[in-house]
């Protein structure tokens, strides 16, 4: 290639280099509340990592408490495809969320600004039912045997409504409302309180904690008191105990009556009319009369199947359980319900409308999953990262500077020409390909300096062998080029193997460094083989003079 076609290809690379380091807005397909829409975003080269922002990082496992999980390793490749659908409807910009092991999730969140409220939306299972409540009273028919199976257990409650062991059972069922029926729990004991209480000569360790609600299968337990209720459903003789076909779940809202406040308990139906599972989209919404809202829609399957289960229950209550809590107060069913819906928050804010809508419409999560590691990365820190890493990188070229110009004294001053190039390029190709910098890619990015001007030493070296043998200078730098092409190309192959593998195998950080590393690699290549070569060739056009000596 002549000089006149090399100089057009450098002058290419440095415009298309500095067109991509060019911060600028641009129209671009982005995703939001679940659609993808075309937006003017603002596009920022070279995007710092969580280590150099600040942020959150999550190490997530397999919650095995709640179960026994027979394939791990399956169940975290499933658990990934759902926690990255979520993170990227939260809308971080370039978080990192990849599998480490067989057993662990990691995710890096850079910028955040609400920790807890990531964390909660990346560990929520965000599994959907729909319930019918109970309406034969089988809670009420099954207290005897739940407070003869905490009597048996030596188990009784204090008045002040706190548990302790006893051989004894204290007696006496106070109310635990006493404000307007018309919108709490009835305060009168029911039948089969009453009946225990006639049988065991006083109220029970159950009884004495639930009143029952407005609505068939409500029941409300002062907030105090929900712990120990809540012991009481773990223990094995009062899971045996409970009705069979029926389960009991916890309101997500509480209710405050005076200076107290309660919690309601729901049995509903075991067997679920449908769940999430057919759900294709959620929206939050605002409404007047019901406050924030998630409407959903089900694909047609769905549809069918919620028509036909809620046709079979019309007048029913149908609660709507998510992991497990009800959502809101259960409303009554009017009417067949089709392929649409919706959630009330129960007065809860419009984003936690939107992380509901956001984890519904990624899906729920295969296997329950608990966070193991949790590091928030403050602002300052990143930081002063960034100025360590840059004095880093400051003293390494400078030291590069010196040392070849002091040795190579004309021919170092043409590689460090080369390598200013180098950097630059080296910084389009990470943006060119929205790497995200970190502080390992800061170091590798330093490190891929003394790769850069390496190649130089050896072209170099070269040279000045062949001038020792007396070849003229423009045959020695032919020659000089030639011969040292093998050595640089072997040396640049083993480090991006080596980087490569780095990359495939590594996580966050590491992988980081692998892909500044083979960026610089690249960019070496082209300035010390094709650039530097191509400012001899400029030396060499302008020295007319055949015994001109090179400064090497």
């Amino acid at each position: 290639m002549n000089l006149k076609y090399r100089l057009l290809c450098i002058a290419a690379l440095v415009a298309g280099s500095i067109w991509a380091l060019f911060p600028r807005t641009v129209v671009e397909r982005v995703k939001r509340n679940g659609e993808f829409v075309y937006d003017t975003v603002r596009r920022v080269p070279l995007k710092r990592g969580l280590d150099l922002q600040g942020g959150m990082y999550l190490a997530l496992e397999v919650d095995e408490s709640k179960g026994v999980v027979a394939d791990k390793a399956k169940a975290i490749d499933n658990a990934l495809k759902v926690v990255r659908n979520r993170i990227d409807e939260f809308g971080v910009s370039e978080p990192v969320v990849q599998k480490a092991g067989n057993d662990r999730i990691i995710v890096e969140l850079p910028g955040i600004d609400d920790p807890q409220r990531a964390q909660d939306v990346v560990q929520k299972s965000a599994f959907l039912e729909f319930q019918i409540t109970d309406k034969t009273q089988a809670l009420e028919k099954a207290l005897p045997r739940l407070d003869a199976a905490l009597k048996d257990k030596k188990v009784a409650v204090a008045s002040t409504g706190t548990t302790k062991t006893t051989d004894t059972t204290s007696a006496g069922l106070q109310s635990l409302f006493s404000a307007d029926t018309s919108k709490t729990p009835d305060s009168s004991k029911t039948d089969s309180a009453k009946a225990a209480a006639a049988t065991t000569g006083g109220p029970g360790a159950f009884s004495k904690l639930v009143q029952q609600g407005q609505m068939p299968g409500e029941y409300y337990v002062a907030q105090t008191d929900v712990p120990t209720l809540s012991q009481y459903l773990a223990l094995p003789e009062v899971e045996a105990a409970l009705p069979p076909g029926k389960v009991l779940r916890w309101s997500s809202d509480t209710v405050s009556l005076g200076n107290r406040a309660y919690r309601a308990l729901y049995v509903l139906d075991a067997k679920p009319i449908i769940t999430g599972e057919y759900l294709t989209d959620a929206k939050p919404n605002t409404s007047p009369t019901e406050g924030n809202l998630v409407e959903f829609k089900m694909n047609n399957e769905g549809a069918r199947r919620f028509r036909a289960e809620t046709a079979r229950h019309v007048g029913d209550f149908m609660a709507i359980v998510l992991d497990q809590r009800v959502m809101g107060r259960p409303p009554v069913i009017q009417s067949a319900i089709g392929a649409n819906g919706q959630i009330t928050m129960g007065g809860k804010d419009l984003q936690a409308a939107q992380d509901l809508a956001l984890v519904l419409r990624a899906g729920s999560l295969p296997v329950p999953l608990k966070v193991v590691d949790v590091r928030e990365i403050g602002a300052s820190l990143g930081r002063d990262s960034i100025h360590k890493g840059i004095t880093a990188g400051v003293i390494a070229v400078a030291l590069v500077v010196i040392i070849m110009l002091g040795y190579y004294r004309f021919s170092g001053m043409l590689a460090v020409a080369g390598l200013a190039l180098y950097i630059l390029y080296t910084l389009a190709a990470l943006a060119g390909f929205n790497a995200v910098l970190t502080l390992p890619g800061l170091a590798g990015f330093v490190l891929s300096i003394g790769i850069a001007v390496d190649a130089n030493v050896l072209i170099f070296e070269r040279i000045r062998e062949e001038l020792v043998h007396g070849k003229t200078v423009r045959t020695a730098i032919d020659e000089g080029f030639r011969h040292a092409m093998s050595a640089i190309v072997d040396s640049n192959v083993s480090t991006a193997l080596t980087a490569a593998v780095l990359y495939q195998y590594g996580t966050g950080p590491v992988r980081g460094f692998a892909v500044t590393l083979l960026a610089g690699i690249a960019a070496s290549m082209i300035t010390s083989i094709f650039v530097v070569r191509t400012f001899y060739m400029i030396w060499l056009s302008r020295t007319r003079d055949a015994q001109a000596t090179l400064s090497i």
